[in-house]
This record gives structure tokens, C-alpha cells and sequence, in this order.
């Protein structure tokens, strides 16, 4: 089963990871169709600008592939993305 998980590319660096929460592990997906603009900035808020959202559909396989965290410290290091392990 895919779902729809929000992702974050910090300024463009081309490191598009998912957004997600580092203390519990937990991401913000959705089953049934995209986030809306109004969802990522309900999420992000002010942030959104900086960290180029977009809401891809992933695979259960292809999630487990992004293992590797980067917090953000505008978000008290709690939030952050993780990105494909190499």
C-alpha cells in the first residue's frame, strides 16, 4: 500500500528527505491523496519557504530506505528529515 508522505529538500541542496518526527519516529503521511498547501503550512508554517515541501507517494519498501536523520534546529531538534541511507 502506498501513502503519501510530506517531504522537505533544505534550500534546494538536493537532499529531499521525509519530514518527520526524530523522538518517536513518526512522519506525516496520508493515505488517500497529497497533503494540501494548507496541510504543509499548517505543518511547517513560516519554514515552508525554506525547505521546498512537496507531498510524494511512497512504498512501505521504499520508506524503510530513508534511515538516515538530520534534525533541524528550528524545529528544537525534535522535528527534522530523514534521507536515503547510503
Amino acid at each position: 500500500m502506498n501513502r503519501y508522505f510530506l517531504t522537505v529538500d533544505w534550500c534546494n541542496q538536493g537532499k529531499r528527505g521525509i519530514f518527520c518526527n526524530l523522538s518517536n519516529g513518526s512522519a506525516f503521511a496520508k493515505d488517500d491523496a497529497p497533503h494540501t498547501e494548507e496541510e504543509i503550512w499548517d505543518i511547517l508554517d513560516a519554514f515552508s519557504l525554506v525547505l521546498s515541501p512537496q507531498s510524494i507517494e511512497y512504498s512501505e519498501d521504499e520508506v524503510k530506505q530513508f534511515n538516515k536523520a538530520y534534525p533541524l534546529a528550528e524545529f528544537s531538534n525534535q522535528y527534522g528529515y530523514a534521507i536515503k541511507g547510503e
